[in-house]
């Protein structure tokens, strides 16, 4: 291939095999230093000083690339003609740099003296006057003869001198300016070892350029096969007005027990550095990379700048997730490299088939793969908060195991049929000896409602004009409550996660999906350096006010962080499990349900009043009072042993008066249905069948007297159905509460384990169930109230107390 004829002249014309050229173009010869001729050396050492000096500094005349020689690396082939580049370039991963046509290195330096020469020059210099001056350095023009060391100063046009005089070399300065090139005879010198900084905080602020306004970062993931541990990749820059073509990764990222990976990330001059993600991007990107094609994705912890001290730039690029998602061709949910998860995504497609479905469920040659559905299920990334966003607002989404995948919407289908016909295969699994309590464990719950509001969350319609219109159907409140359990690394994101897509959330623009620059003052937003207790206290509030309902009070949904008030009610931490027998229940259902969702009307038609108080009085507490509206319509009498594990203590039942009459119990009815919160399961009314099934559990007390849920329903798995799901509302209604009755009007009820025999009872205006209250006293006397917790009081759960208000006093409690 003849080079183009419009390019410079290459070093030597003849390598191009173009013989045109040899005849119109006179032969370009590389330039050498002269031999030294000059016959009127002073002794045979100096001659050989010089010869040495010569020999050392033809290294000095090296053609080199732009890239090579900032890079003081050295550029082969030497005789190259250009256009052709050079090894180095070419071969630079993850892309070849630009090389350059090569120039000639034109830096002089004096000779490398031996001992005895040196120490003769310093003999002859000493009876010098006055001492030679060092000569300028004249560089090298490659279209002349180059100078020879023994010019004289008249060919310098300076006076001449009959002596040669020869200099010592320069003595090296501490400090070398940037761009000095040295170079060394033979071997290079060797590299001082590199500092690998492997903090996944670290991000190179050479490959972090600063963005503007609307721009976001998308990774170039450099092809690779799926052996190959090497992963290189560099950034490109979009914008919302700019789009491009790209898809997303979600993945589990803050999990324990990940280990650092090391990966290639160039900066726009194509110099690569060493950064460290977790395994499980790490595996992620391996497997989705094209094993011929550069793909562009948009990742989470490596196109944000999460190690950057600017928060500024990372609110607003988190800000801007909903564009990102929204915008990508595809959303690759990674799911690991699990061997059940992959077992499950080729089981899915039988689950699907809704002719074969019924027969599937009774199939005991299926046990193996519904166990791996169920695996699936559990499967952590399941539980992240961050991903119910991500997947909501995409496009697309795929499910991806190793080199497994399928559609996200065929996982949706498949859970919904598995929770219609889990009764079935519950059955099956007890056949066959499974445990069966793994088809309800609290991460299968935790997943489906994943799912679940995933799928829901969002509605898009079509208008008459063609154009797109994305609806949020649930509040900011029902998202926090409904995805409590799902986990976070940040206590912040409890909120920020579900912000953008709750209907009363910021203000977004329709075709950017962006929040607008006008909002509401008192509107929430991504701040990540608020305070936390600001930040939940302000989301407890928005709620109160767009709901006119004090639910929210009663909710475990915060994360766990120092001095929140009483009125933020944060996630109880989890207890280990004993074993596969025990069930995975850490706390008693709630009473006041979801939102929108309600079992009781303690309250009814009224509605929340509130206001909320700066409080001075504690020194350090950023807490502050909420002052809410309502009655105290009782006291606590006694109070029984909470419920551990959720077995009905002898205490209890001594309490009750439930009385052993002959081989029967004499058992109030209001007892029983305190047991069960007087409701069957989703909300419906107690069935009367519930009094038959606690009168069996009567007749099966343990040594102690008590009832061991958990034991009668290993025992009734096989035999009685009915008694399984009356235990099991038991175990949901009484789980670590405690069993009391009130002093003036002797209700029975259940309180938080937190209660105490000088608590409250009152019914507060806008809250769907009773509470307990603590009151308390500051220093100057005046009263407050600590919120212990939602309670259920029978007789009072459905407006009783709002029909008698003329015999209670209505007056306001200073939560704090």
């Amino acid at each position: 291939m003849h080079p183009d004829t419009n390019s410079p002249t290459p070093i030597d014309p003849r390598l191009t095999g173009d013989t045109s050229r040899l005849t119109a173009q006179p032969l370009t010869v590389l330039p050498t230093r002269t031999q030294h001729d000059d016959g009127e050396a002073d002794d045979d050492d100096e001659t050989e000083q010089r010869n040495l000096g010569s020999e050392k500094r033809q290294k000095l005349n090296l053609w080199k690339c732009k890239q090579c020689r900032e890079a003081r690396k050295k550029c082969f082939p030497a005789d190259r003609a250009w256009p052709q580049k050079c090894d180095r370039c070419l071969a630079h991963r993850p892309e070849p740099l630009d090389c350059s046509e090569p120039e000639l290195n034109t830096r002089k330096r004096g000779p490398n003296l031996r001992d005895k020469a040196r120490d003769k020059q310093k003999e002859k210099t000493k009876d010098k006057s006055p001492a030679p001056k060092l000569p300028k350095r004249i560089p090298t023009v490659s279209t002349s003869e180059p100078r020879s060391r023994d010019s004289t100063d008249e060919e310098e046009g300076g006076a001449s001198t009959d002596d040669t005089t020869t200099y010592e070399r320069p003595q090296r300065t501490e400090v070398v300016s940037k761009g000095v090139k040295r170079e060394y005879p033979g071997d290079p010198a060797p590299e001082l070892p590199k500092v690998v900084n492997k903090d996944e905080n670290y991000r190179p602020i050479a490959v972090y350029q600063p963005l503007a306004e609307g721009e976001f970062r998308i990774l170039k993931l450099a092809p690779g096969k799926k052996d190959d541990k090497i992963i290189s990749c560099s950034f490109v820059t979009a914008s919302v007005d700019r789009p491009m073509k790209y898809e997303a990764i979600s993945y589990l990222w803050g999990a324990a027990g990940q280990r650092s990976m090391e990966i290639h990330l160039a900066d726009p001059q194509g110099k690569s550095y060493p950064i460290f993600i977790r395994s499980h991007l790490y595996e992620a990107l391996k497997f989705l990379r094209h094993p011929l094609k550069f793909r562009y994705f948009w990742v989470d912890a490596l196109c944000i700048n999460h190690g950057s001290s600017d928060k500024v730039e990372k609110n607003k690029q988190i800000a801007m997730k909903r564009f990102v998602f929204r915008n990508a061709e595809n959303l690759c949910f990674w799911l690991g490299e699990d061997e059940s998860s992959k077992t499950a995504l080729r089981f899915i497609p039988r689950i699907l088939d809704l002719t074969g479905i019924d027969s599937l469920v009774r199939d005991e040659s299926t046990v193996d793969d519904w166990i791996a559905f169920v695996a699936l299920l559990k499967n952590p990334v399941f539980g992240r908060l961050w991903l119910v966003q991500e997947v909501a607002v995409a496009q697309n989404v795929t499910l991806h195991c190793g080199q497994a995948a399928i559609h996200y919407g065929d996982l949706v289908d498949a859970v919904a049929m598995f929770r219609s016909f889990r009764n079935q295969i519950s059955l099956m699994f007890r056949s066959t000896g499974r445990n069966a309590k793994e088809l309800s464990a609290r991460k299968v719950i935790m997943a489906e409602r994943f799912i679940e509001v995933s799928a829901n969350c969002l509605r898009i319609t079509t208008t008459p004009n063609k154009e797109q219109k994305t609806h949020r159907l649930f509040s900011l409140e029902a998202l926090v409550s409904h995805l409590s359990s799902l986990d976070s690394t940040n206590p912040l994101d409890r909120i920020y996660s579900v912000l953008a897509i709750a209907k009363d959330g910021p203000k977004l623009d329709e075709k950017t999906l962006m929040p607008i620059s006008q909002q509401d003052d008192n509107a929430l937003q991504i701040v990540y350096e608020a305070d936390f207790v600001d930040v939940y206290q302000n989301f407890v509030i928005q709620a109160i006010k767009s709901s006119r309902s004090l639910d929210i009070i009663c909710r475990y949904w915060a994360g766990a962080v120092e001095s929140l008030p009483s009125w933020v009610r944060p996630i109880q931490l989890l207890q280990p499990a004993l074993d596969g027998n025990v069930s995975e229940r850490t706390e008693a259902d709630s009473l006041v349900g979801l939102p929108d969702h309600n079992d009781y009307h303690a309250s009814r038609g009224t509605e929340a009043t509130y206001q909320v108080k700066a409080q001075t009085s504690f020194v350090n507490d950023k807490s502050r009072l909420l002052c809410v509206h309502g009655m105290r319509v009782d006291a606590i009498d006694k109070l029984g042993p909470r419920a551990s594990e959720g077995i009905i203590l002898y205490e209890w039942l001594a309490l009750a008066g439930c009385v052993r009459q002959g081989n029967q119990f004499n058992v109030p009815e209001e007892f029983w249905r305190t047991l069960v919160a007087d409701r069957g399961p989703n909300g419906t009314m107690a069935p009367s069948w519930y009094a038959r099934a606690f009168h069996y559990c009567l007749q099966h007390l343990t040594a102690t007297g008590d009832i061991n849920t958990n034991r009668l329903i290993s025992l009734q798995e096989d035999e009685s159905s009915l008694g399984v799901s009356f235990l099991n509302r038991v175990q949901s209604v009484i789980w670590n509460r405690k069993f009391l009755v009130s002093k003036k009007n002797g209700w029975f009820g259940l309180g938080p384990m937190a209660t105490v025999e000088t608590d409250i009872i009152c019914v507060l205006y806008g809250c769907s169930v009773p509470v307990i209250l603590r009151p308390m006293r500051r220093e100057d006397g005046e009263e407050y109230f600590l919120l212990v917790g939602e309670c259920y009081v029978h007789g009072i759960m459905d407006g009783e107390i709002i029909e008698a208000a003329d015999e209670y006093v209505g007056r306001e409690f200073d939560l704090r």
